[in-house]
């Protein structure tokens, strides 16, 4: 069971315990638990995306030679 799954649940249930335990401790206990669920719901899903790629490779005259000369 996923962490939304659960906070639904837990509001669910809190509805059905209104007539019991009465507003003023119903209210407060939801809007804090819809509050995790927003936060949950604001987190953007990973996307993929695809992109065109050109990728250039170059052999310049006596390239390899400066190469082993200089510093990495």
């Amino acid at each position: 069971m996923n962490e939304r799954t659960q906070l639904e649940q837990a509001i669910a249930t809190l509805e059905n315990q209104r007539p019991i335990l009465g507003d003023t401790v119903v209210d407060p206990a939801i809007a804090g638990l819809r509050q995790q669920l927003a936060e949950i719901e604001d987190i953007p899903e990973p996307t993929q995306k695809r992109k065109l790629l050109t990728i250039l490779f170059v052999d310049v005259v006596g390239s390899t030679r400066m190469g082993e000369l200089l510093d990495p």
